[in-house]
């Protein structure tokens, strides 16, 4: 695997890092562990499947409410902001 080049500079874990991990390990049916490797990710799935079933609508031309919310700015707006505090309190708890 690749090494973080914002950890490699800087010494902190990035707000992505472990993110190949857990994606491996959820594939294998391993919550846990895909949990200790990032929870910011974990936690954030039933968001990207939102986003996901969002895209199929689209191309389907049906549901224009769910599509308004799941692309609302603000919503987006939030979950890049919790990014980027998730990058700090992992550092700041160590997780």
């Amino acid at each position: 695997m690749p090494k973080c080049p914002f950890r490699l500079l800087t010494g902190w874990n990035c707000p992505a890092c472990g993110l190949q991990r857990a994606a491996h390990a959820l594939l294998h049916g391993k919550f846990a562990e895909a949990l200790s490797y990032n929870y910011f990710f974990v936690i954030s799935i039933p968001y990207l499947i939102v986003l996901l079933v969002a895209e199929v609508l689209k191309r389907t031309s049906r549901g224009e409410a769910f599509i308004r919310a799941a692309e609302h700015p603000i919503l987006a707006r939030i979950y890049i902001i919790l990014f980027l505090v998730w990058g700090v309190a992992r550092n700041i708890m160590h997780l």
